[in-house]
């Protein structure tokens, strides 16, 4: 049996829009346009859009172009000043060469004096006095040494010498933790600081990295710089 033919012309088929309109994209100012002008064109000529509407509709336009200029210029303003603070880290960085600095972390450079005697220097803020003990750490986090400090009171940027917990420690760098027994009895860790005569300057992604012999010091870590 043959299929009756239809005399009824079909209906237009708005064409499909590409970019950030399809489902799950960004709706821009160019796809919103896109979207109004379509709405206008495949609109019922017997049933026109309202002339309010089209207005908010307008108005909601002009107001998202304003934002995306906006946004576009915070976004360019951002780039200039991200640019213009790694150029003064860099100065910075440059004029850090043979000064020792003071810098947030927990690394420390373990290295033998004149006599062959292996040591390294830790700095770190008492924030509660106590009986406290400095603990070496290796590349896995494990516990390899420590020395007992006695009683330290409380203060800023204390520093230690390792001491006995740098015996038997090869040359190298190692992080450290000291542990601070408050008048409870609680452990309480304190905050610690890498120390390093700066030698030499390396560039990665976030900007300079400082070398002290074995350590890599981030410039933006840096809380002191000393004569």
């Amino acid at each position: 049996m043959t299929a009756p033919i239809s005399n009824t012309p079909a209906a237009a088929t708005p064409p499909a829009t590409t970019g950030a309109s399809t489902f799950g994209g960004t709706l821009g100012k160019n796809e919103f346009l896109k979207l109004l002008t379509t709405q206008l064109r495949y609109q019922d000529p017997m049933n026109p859009m309202d002339g309010s509407k089209m207005a908010a509709d307008l108005a909601q336009f002009s107001g998202l172009e304003q934002l995306v200029n906006i946004n576009e210029s915070l976004a360019t303003q951002k780039t200039e000043f991200n640019t213009m603070v790694q150029a003064l880290n860099n100065a910075v960085a440059i004029n850090t060469i043979g000064k020792s600095v003071v810098a947030q972390g927990d690394q420390v450079a373990v290295s033998a004096d004149a006599n062959g005697v292996m040591n390294g220097r830790a700095v770190a803020d008492i924030a509660t006095g106590g009986q406290a003990t400095l603990k070496v750490l290796d590349a896995a986090g494990k516990e390899i040494a420590s020395r007992p400090l006695g009683y330290v009171a409380a203060g800023d940027k204390k520093e230690f010498d390792l001491g006995s917990a740098a015996t038997g420690l090869k040359e190298g760098s190692y992080t450290y933790r000291i542990e601070m027994t408050d008048s409870s009895g609680k452990t309480v860790p304190q905050t610690t600081y890498t120390v390093g005569r700066i030698d030499g300057i390396s560039y990665d992604a976030n900007g300079a990295v400082l070398t002290a012999g074995p350590l890599h010091i981030s410039i933006s870590k840096i809380v002191k710089i000393l004569s």
